[in-house]
């Protein structure tokens, strides 16, 4: 496994990600026409920030071996989790919503980075909720503000 090169795929996809997010108009934030399910960017926001701080807790756990292989990881519980958070960040402001993907970054990265060893759980987690997750929401952000 090539892990600087999954490092810097996830940095370049951050800086893609955050530039779409700062070329939003701040009175679109909460505009709930991203999908046909009612998501505003700041929901998309939260749900990329919740999916990196889940991303950190499976690494920590990798790290210190009790890790269960993500055997509860099934698309219905993973949609559950999607409408719960959906309907989490209804409540919350912007500004901690933004503190909130901003922290989910920081600490999924940094559990990535204090892997002894990248296992394939370790490295799928970190794509998945990183450059990968990054770059479908950078495409719905994109198509929604017409670019």
């Amino acid at each position: 496994m090539e892990v600087d090169r999954l490092i810097s795929e996830e940095e370049s996809g951050w800086a893609r990600l955050a530039e779409v997010f700062a070329s939003i108009p701040g009175n679109r934030f909460e505009d709930p026409t991203v999908t046909p399910e009612g998501w505003s960017p700041k929901d998309v926001m939260f749900h990329v920030g919740y999916w990196m701080a889940d991303c950190a807790d499976v690494l920590e756990r990798i790290a210190a071996g009790t890790w269960d292989g993500g055997a509860d990881e099934t698309p219905t519980a993973i949609e559950v989790t999607n409408q719960q958070g959906f309907e989490r960040s209804r409540e919350m402001s912007l500004d901690e919503v933004r503190a909130g993907f901003e922290e989910g970054r920081r600490q999924m990265v940094a559990a990535f980075r204090a892997l002894d060893e990248v296992t394939p759980g370790g490295w799928e987690w970190f794509e998945e909720s990183g450059p990968l997750h990054y770059a479908k929401h950078v495409a719905d952000l994109s198509a929604w503000l017409g670019r």
